[in-house]
């Protein structure tokens, strides 16, 4: 079966690439690419990084590329998609299990003419903390959220036309965190719509299971995105307060309050089945604000 795109090109092939640090359940990620329903065509799976405890198994679709020492994710994205000719390329974290038809729906997504897909991530957690993290992190796409388009796009879950590389290049290697809002966001300046497809469905099994963890991370994600929204001024609202950052923490119990607010305004689903991670949710928004007001980055980690 060809597939055709809004600009009439046919995809003969598709590439599925994933950055992984050892990832713990790699294996079953594999598994869960292995047994895709309605694909008229296997893909090839390209995994890049380390797998030091040997579960990526051995089949003849699936590429290990070793890194030797650790890389980033944009570093390694990078290596996948240099490492293929595949007219379609579909990004997947090594923490994240893709539901049955996960492949078939990105396929359809292009089918009906959009170049840069979104899947949606799962509303579910392992425990309190690990939910909230899910819930506060990926709200503009939740699996109940309506498809469209979208101002950027995470990578853990994407699909991208390789003409759209041709035009705008790959993942900046240098930002070890938002470089998938990055490269999502020069999509958009150069004239391409990010759009969001809540039918290809992942389960996003991270490994942020306490309040220190996603404290940690969360703000991680307020120091780069506060410098995010100024490079993307055009395209992105960056309200003045943001270059203030001492004004940005002692204000922080009401900036959460706001962004805690608008997330249940614009989702009340979310609120209503999980009221009880409101609280948490608040409580994230002050650690995205505490990252914002540092003039140096947080301590980091990659766990994928």
């Amino acid at each position: 079966m060809l597939l055709l795109l809004k600009d009439k090109s046919l995809i003969q092939s598709l590439a599925i690439i994933i950055p992984s640090l050892n990832s713990p359940i790699i294996d079953q990620v594999v598994a869960a690419l292995l047994s895709q329903e309605d694909v008229a065509f296997k893909p090839e799976v390209i995994i890049v990084g380390k797998d030091e405890l040997g579960l990526i198994p051995l089949h003849s679709t699936i590429r290990f590329i070793d890194t030797n020492q650790p890389v980033n994710p944009a570093t390694a994205r990078n290596r996948g998609v240099a490492a293929t000719n595949a007219d379609l390329l579909v990004f997947l974290d090594s923490d994240c299990l893709p539901t049955s038809n996960w492949l078939s729906e990105h396929i359809a997504a292009h089918e009906a003419g959009h170049i840069v897909v979104s899947g949606s991530v799962r509303p579910i957690g392992i425990n309190y903390w690990h939910l909230t993290y899910n819930l506060t992190l990926f709200h503009e796409l939740l699996t109940f959220n309506v498809s469209g388009s979208r101002d950027f796009l995470a990578t853990l879950n994407l699909s991208v036309d390789r003409q759209v590389l041709d035009k705008v290049g790959g993942m900046n290697e240098e930002i070890n965190r938002v470089e998938d809002m990055d490269w999502t966001m020069r999509m958009r300046r150069s004239g391409i719509q990010p759009y969001f497809w809540p039918e290809a469905k992942v389960t996003h099994l991270h490994s942020r299971t306490n309040w220190q963890e996603v404290w940690k991370d969360c703000a991680l994600s307020g120091y780069h995105m506060q410098r995010l929204r100024f490079q993307y001024q055009d395209l992105l609202e960056a309200p003045s307060l943001l270059r203030y950052r001492r004004l940005v923490w002692w204000l922080s119990p009401l900036i959460a309050a706001w962004a805690t607010v608008r997330i249940i305004w614009k989702r009340p689903l979310l609120a209503r089945r999980f009221w009880r991670t409101l609280p948490a949710i608040y409580l994230t928004k002050i650690a995205w604000c505490w990252g914002a007001s540092r003039e140096s980055e947080p301590m980091s980690t990659w766990n994928q």
